[in-house]
């Protein structure tokens, strides 16, 4: 390793969560401006501009494209995918399942049902705290056209979560056990956010406890 990319590897792990945030989205650009802004931040009385500070930061993001090795892309997809499989178990607990199948199908029409009634922006911020394989299955099919739907009713809301499950489901169960889990992983503002995208009368769904 040469001597310029012996300090440049020293300067990504000097800007370990712009780092991580990196290797998560992908965004170079949003990244040279995370590191930019760490430093100004640490520049204290030193002299300096803010054309400077861009231009370090980006020497030093300069090289992590080629730190996105094969093996660290799987490393990303494995933390996902064990991200996703405590969500699926967690929704098996909490309804008393015993295959992830069951626990699939359930968040999915539970989490579908909630997408379609949320402003596109409250969509895409609730996505965003969903681990990358339960965010893909709850955009799959979506389109922003014609959002939010008008679901203002119980029958209503319950309806298009049962049009997704087997037949003889419990849509009103599996909601109270599905939101449970969401509550569990999903930070406490965002839940309000998106309890706040519904009807007075459906909002105490937002309150269950869990199906328990």
């Amino acid at each position: 390793m040469n001597k310029n990319m012996r300090v440049t590897t020293k300067a990504r792990h000097a800007y370990t969560q712009a780092y991580a945030n990196y290797l998560r989205s992908g965004n170079l650009e949003e990244a040279t401006r995370q590191v930019a802004q760490e430093i100004y931040e640490h520049r204290g009385n030193r002299p300096g501009t803010q054309e400077g500070d861009w231009e370090e930061a980006a020497r030093i993001t300069a090289e992590w494209p080629e730190t996105i090795t094969e093996a660290s892309e799987s490393h990303l997809f494995d933390k996902a995918l064990a991200k996703t499989r405590a969500w699926l178990k967690d929704v098996e607990t909490e309804l008393d399942y015993t295959n992830p199948n069951d626990a699939y199908r359930a968040l999915r029409a539970v989490l579908h049902a909630i997408r379609d009634r949320l402003p596109v922006q409250e969509c895409a911020e609730f996505a965003a705290q969903m681990p990358v394989l339960i965010a893909g299955m709850y955009y799959s099919g979506w389109t922003p056209a014609d959002k939010p739907e008008k679901l203002r009713t119980e029958m209503e809301f319950f309806g298009k979560v049962g049009a997704a499950l087997p037949p003889g489901a419990d849509p009103e169960r599996i909601t109270r056990g599905v939101i449970a889990v969401l509550l569990k992983h999903i930070s406490k503002g965002e839940m309000m956010d998106v309890k706040r995208n519904f009807p007075e009368r459906l909002r105490y769904l937002w309150e269950t406890e869990g199906t328990h």
